[in-house]
This record gives C-alpha cells, sequence and structure tokens, in this order.
C-alpha cells in the first residue's frame, strides 16, 4: 500500500520537473499521477511516512492498495479491498498475464481511506482493517486500525456491512493458487 497524487490537468512540465527531481510523475489521461516518495526513517518500527512535494500541495491524495494472495498447501490467506460502506470497489488495472499464483490480482486506488479484509487458509478468521491517509503539512502517512477479527460466522451485526468482503477474502484465501479477482465491481 502506497499514497499517490492526482491532479487535474495534462502538464507535461509539471511531470519533467517533478521527474528531474527523482519522483515519479507520469500522465494520463486528464492529469498527472505522482508517486510520493517515502521518507527516511527514524527506525525500523515507524511507519512509512511520505513527503507531498510543493507543487501537488492542492492535489488530492490516494491509497494505492491491492487484492493479493491465495491458498498454498497447508497455509496462505486472501486479502480484498473495499469501501468504508463494504461496497465492492472498481480496480484500475486486473493483470492477465504472467505468474499470478497467490499473487496480485486487481490494483485499486482510493481517494482517503479503504478497507482491506483479509481470510486465512484452513480457517474461517477474517480480519477487517480501515487504512486512512493521514496529513501534516508536507508529510502523510497512512493509519491502519483493526476493526474486527473473529470467525466469519460470528460477524457482529455491526459489521455486517462487510459480509460480502469477508465471505470473498475467506475464499480467496483457500483458493489453491489463486489467479483471479474475488472481490471487485465490475468493469
Amino acid at each position: 500500500m502506497k499514497i499517490t497524487a492526482r491532479i487535474n490537468g495534462e502538464n507535461q512540465s509539471l511531470v519533467d520537473t517533478l521527474t528531474q527531481r527523482g519522483i515519479t510523475a507520469k500522465l494520463v489521461k486528464g492529469g498527472v499521477i505522482v508517486e510520493l516518495p517515502t521518507r527516511k526513517k527514524e527506525s525500523w518500527n515507524d511507519p512509512d511516512t511520505y513527503e507531498v512535494p510543493v507543487e501537488v500541495n492542492g492535489a488530492t491524495l490516494f491509497l494505492d492498495v491491492a487484492e493479493e494472495g491465495g491458498g498454498m498447501t497447508n497455509t496462505g490467506s486472501g486479502t480484498v479491498v473495499c469501501g468504508l460502506s463494504g461496497k465492492a470497489l472498481r480496480p484500475y488495472y486486473v493483470p492477465r498475464g504472467g505468474h499470478l499464483a497467490c499473487g496480485t490480482h486487481a490494483y485499486f486506488s482510493v481517494p482517503n481511506a479503504v478497507v482491506t479484509v483479509t481470510g486465512y487458509r484452513r480457517d474461517e478468521n477474517v480480519t477487517i482493517e480501515e487504512h486512512r491517509i493521514v496529513r501534516d503539512g508536507n508529510v502523510a502517512r497512512i493509519k491502519s486500525k483493526k476493526l474486527w477479527c473473529g470467525e466469519l460466522e460470528v460477524l457482529p451485526e455491526s459489521f455486517n456491512r462487510f459480509q460480502a468482503a469477508a465471505e470473498a477474502a475467506s475464499t480467496k484465501g483457500n483458493c489453491y493458487h489463486c489467479r483471479c479477482v474475488h472481490f471487485a465491481e465490475a468493469r
């Protein structure tokens, strides 16, 4: 998971300026996507922090997150992505070739906040986590919070909105050498 910025308007000179400074930026239809550079950690257990370049200060920040994983012989897990309401999201890219077994199966770019649900092989447990972008001036970081962890069968009523995502994550975690998307809005 990482933070990116989207700037409206195709601006090649901005892309050139950022690229010269070693920041990954690319022109897309209708705008510019910038991968925010990570800042050096003070210690190994510090959260990743990202520098927001002054040129993208007013841009919308996005969480880039992926559906990934699958079951292996004796272990494995599968993670799916959904909105805060539990709704399936539309991926911006779904790989169709290469080595896909237990890899990344869909890429999502979501503004401000997202939920991931992880299911585990040979286990009916699921973990539901919320991830939010927290910004302080020119520094941004991802703040993650575990919302719930337990057996799928006893998912509390207050988390019913994540029922479909939790079932998909459990299925993905048990999908032997998974190569496909289990929870996404149709393209």
